[in-house]
């Protein structure tokens, strides 16, 4: 079996088996760790055996459902390569952290459907199949915030589920009609992402068309207007979902944007850039602002996430190969740094029972091991020297520049907006004074550490030998900022 396929269905199918045996939970979360361990294992290789200087590679073909040109189409380059690993890297990390937290079974079984449909989605390089592991992705995550989640979580998971089903469906009719389309030219059904790519559209119906994947990526990322679930569904989630939500899926909505409508639709994603990079600007001042005012500590990192994600926006729209390098690194940078913040908050709520900024404090006193780790990944996120955000936001801001200096400085200044926010939130939950909730604050266990060492290594390894981690995308980016469609057969 092809290795993308390995890492595709071997989470997918272990779920299933899982399944059959989930009154056992102890054995659930052993097979999850040893599943996990061995995607990861998988991704290693496939990372080693990568050739930076070559495009699309591994590929996997096979035709499916021949009447209607559904073809089973895997592939990975640079870009996605670098989703894959994060994404390898943090599942199993989730429950060495949660490890002692956890005690239901349909949690891990859950979180290995996820794994599998944002693998199967990162490198489908047909439109249905996409489509399918996008589905499958999402109905998981559905299911978790109604049954593990916290105040109102039914009609938080119901707010959160209808949002992606109208997105979803119609990035759906979005893909049917250009399948459509290619039949009229060329005489046969296809949804395969090299064919379609050649199909003629008229300006009207590229837009419409684009409208619908845009506004499937745009919901799941959030970019604004779109972005109105975001703070509830974050507070209302369990731990190991959002961390799945802000590290792994909403990277897949920028992600998608880069495979998809740079590709499909390269003339109107040119046309349209500018507007985009409006709303990404804006997204970045908006959400930067909104952090700011929050007290609540999972409401405030969902914000800082989505500003985040609107500068990724930015660098990809700006077409210019530092900004498209730095948003590919970001989206990984930030996938790390953010699952490591949320994993730490959830330890911080297990032992003072709040997210409440103004009622902690002084945890530095107690606990110098957790202070230490949380400043670090708080202020990795909003990219100081030697992390791997610095590096990416600064390609980012270069290639603003390069585009245009009123939005490179905008770029530039809502950097800072996030370290202020960051530091006075640092301030308030490390120093001061202990409070009732944090004076029997204990420090990181063991296991805590084995969750949290990696991702604070890993970090500084991008940001202090980043040319290594670069080469791979590098080859992906030229061609994209130069062709302007970001696929190669």
């Amino acid at each position: 079996m092809n290795i993308l396929s390995l890492i595709v269905f071997l989470p997918i199918i272990s779920a299933i088996f899982l399944f059959f045996i989930r009154k056992n939970v102890a054995l659930v979360k052993i097979v999850y760790i040893l599943v996990t361990l061995a995607v990861l294992y998988l991704c290693v290789i496939l990372y080693i055996d990568f050739d930076p200087n070559d495009s699309m590679q591994f590929i996997v073909m096979h035709q499916w459902i021949v009447e209607y040109g559904i073809n089973y189409h895997l592939g990975v380059d640079g870009v996605s390569l670098g989703i894959v690993m994060m994404n390898a890297i943090i599942m199993p990390l989730i429950a060495i952290g949660l490890y002692k937290r956890r005690d239901n079974s349909g949690y891990w079984i859950n979180l290995l459907f996820v794994q599998g449909g944002v693998m199967g989605a990162v490198l489908s390089l047909d439109l249905m199949l996409f489509y399918l592991f996008w589905e499958l992705m999402l109905l998981p995550i559905f299911f978790m915030l109604g049954l593990f989640g916290y105040a109102r979580s039914n009609y938080i998971a119901m707010k959160f589920n209808l949002y992606t089903i109208f997105g979803s469906l119609l990035m759906l009719i979005a893909i049917l009609y250009i399948a459509v389309i290619h039949k009229e030219e060329f005489g046969f059904y296809s949804f395969d992402l090299n064919n379609l790519k050649n199909i003629k559209l008229s300006s009207l119906e590229s837009i419409l068309a684009f409208s619908g994947f845009m506004l499937a990526f745009g919901i799941k990322i959030p970019i604004f207007p779109f972005h109105t679930w975001l703070s509830d569904t974050y507070r209302s989630a369990p731990t190991g979902i959002v961390i799945v939500m802000s590290a792994l899926m909403a990277k897949l909505g920028v992600y998608s944007i880069w495979r998809f409508l740079f590709t499909l639709f390269n003339e109107t994603s040119h046309m349209l850039a500018p507007y985009f990079i409006g709303i990404g600007l804006f997204g970045l001042i908006y959400f930067g602002i909104s952090a700011m005012n929050q007290s609540h500590l999972k409401r405030m990192f969902a914000f800082s996430s989505a500003s985040h994600l609107s500068l990724i926006v930015v660098g990809f729209f700006i077409y210019d190969i530092y900004g498209l390098i730095g948003s590919s690194y970001l989206i990984v940078a930030h996938a790390l740094s953010s699952a490591a913040l949320f994993l730490m908050v959830g330890i911080m709520f297990e032992r003072t029972g709040t997210y409440s900024i103004n009622e902690l404090g002084g945890i530095a006193l107690v606990a110098p091991r957790f202070a230490l780790f949380f400043a670090f990944f708080a202020l990795s996120i909003v990219g100081i020297p030697s992390t791997a955000g610095f590096v990416a936001e600064l390609l980012i801001i270069v290639g603003a520049f390069k585009y245009n200096i009123y939005v490179g400085f905008i770029s530039a200044i809502t950097i800072l907006i996030a370290m202020l926010f960051m530091f006075k939130m640092i301030s308030k939950v490390l120093y001061g004074q202990l409070s009732p909730h944090t004076k029997e604050f204990t420090d990181l266990r063991l296991h805590e550490l084995l969750a949290l060492i990696p991702l604070a290594l890993l970090i500084l390894a991008m940001g202090i030998f980043p040319n290594y981690f670069i080469k791979k995308i590098k080859p992906t980016a030229s061609f994209c900022s130069v062709e302007g469609q970001c696929y190669v057969k």
